[in-house]
């Protein structure tokens, strides 16, 4: 008698190594096999287990619907940020125009040439609006930062699609505009990126005023032009 107790604690304490390794997922098996089998024993070990797993796992599921909010975030803000404030500024411009504001037909009538002067900040003003309202669900605080993000953003588009970069100090030719550009819209979106995940910390990374400054800096590549 003793040596089948014996035995059997030493099969439920195999049992318990081997549920230990089991994912939570496959510990569903085994709590169906435990209960077909109608094993008191080994249904209290499985389901102990998979309490023990459930927070971690609530955690790594939202984790992965984090991630994945992430991944619209990162397409669809700067999106809308530069095309918003494109759109915004050509209603400004026509309104100056016409004194009302225009029907999507009426704004063909606008140049890109128009709207450059206005459309970083209108891309900046956008990009808080929207980056305000994706925040205030998500609890998350960064309205400046991201309107910063928005500037440079919205910079670096017309530089790449106009050919005309323009900056604070100076408005560069078509090449330079390019370059510059690039190299904006790069470091727009990497500040973007680690704000979200946070990768980084410190001073010159939580913030968007290392980036504009950098911004500033960069686009003083126009000047080689009078070289």
């Amino acid at each position: 008698m003793q040596e089948e107790k014996t035995q059997t604690e030493e099969s439920l304490e195999a049992f318990k190594n081997r549920i230990r390794k089991l994912s939570y997922d496959e510990l569903y098996d085994e709590l169906d096999a435990a209960e077909k089998a109608e094993s008191e024993e080994r249904i209290a070990i499985v389901e102990k287990r998979i309490d023990e797993l459930e927070p971690i796992e609530k955690k790594k599921k939202e984790l992965q619907k984090e991630q994945e909010n992430f991944k619209k975030a990162i397409t669809m803000w700067p999106l809308s940020t530069v095309f918003g404030g494109i759109y915004v500024a050509e209603q400004i411009v026509y309104f100056m125009q016409n004194k009302q504001f225009g029907s999507k037909e009426a704004l063909k009538s606008i140049s890109l040439t128009d709207i450059l002067t206005y459309t970083p900040y209108t891309g900046a003003i956008v990009g808080i609006l929207i980056f305000y309202s994706w925040s205030y669900l998500r609890q998350i605080k960064r309205p400046l930062d991201f309107g910063i993000t928005g500037l440079c953003l919205s910079k670096a588009a017309l530089g790449l699609l106009t050919g005309s970069f323009p900056g604070f100090f100076i408005t560069p030719e078509a090449t330079f505009s390019r370059v510059i550009g690039c190299i904006v819209a790069a470091l727009s979106l990497v500040f973007m990126y680690n704000m979200i995940t946070k990768k980084r910390t410190g001073v010159f990374f939580d913030n968007a005023w290392p980036l504009l400054l950098i911004t500033i800096v960069v686009e003083q590549i126009g000047w080689l032009k009078y070289l």
